[in-house]
């Protein structure tokens, strides 16, 4: 019997996920950062009219996996600090980006940051991920 491929709907990043938040985050080799631009729509919202905390988490994990998949990391979330520097607002315009910091044996640190559109930022996270067994 022939395995089937799964479909990847992961909720972060997979544009075939129509509930999740599609995230469209774009690798530079060069600088070894990831960067894109997202809108948050209401269904996402924790107080109102705000981002919901864990959704923000989830976009700087994505952003910080992004950059571990972009360099051929295998690897699974190990350690996420979060910083809420100020609310983000729903359907309001948001930079990201991340950049790689260092990799130790099995383990890849990253840092991600999230900047509303009239420059600040408004959540920061550091990450450290584990590398797959081989």
């Amino acid at each position: 019997m022939k395995a089937v491929a799964k479909k990847n709907l992961s909720f972060g990043s997979s544009p075939d996920n129509m509930d999740g938040l599609q995230l469209k985050i774009t690798f530079d080799e060069d600088t070894k950062t990831a960067y894109g631009d997202f809108t948050c729509p209401d269904k996402f919202q924790g107080l109102p009219d705000t981002i919901h905390p864990g959704v923000l988490t989830t976009i700087l994990d994505e952003i910080m996996m992004k950059i571990n998949e972009a360099m051929n990391f295998e690897t699974q979330t190990g350690e996420l600090t979060i910083r809420f520097l100020q609310p983000a607002f729903v359907n309001e315009p948001l930079h990201l980006r991340g950049w790689f910091v260092k990799k130790n044996k099995k383990v890849i640190e990253n840092r991600a940051e999230i900047e509303n559109e009239i420059g600040k930022i408004v959540a920061r996270g550091k990450g450290k991920y584990i590398e797959a067994e081989e």
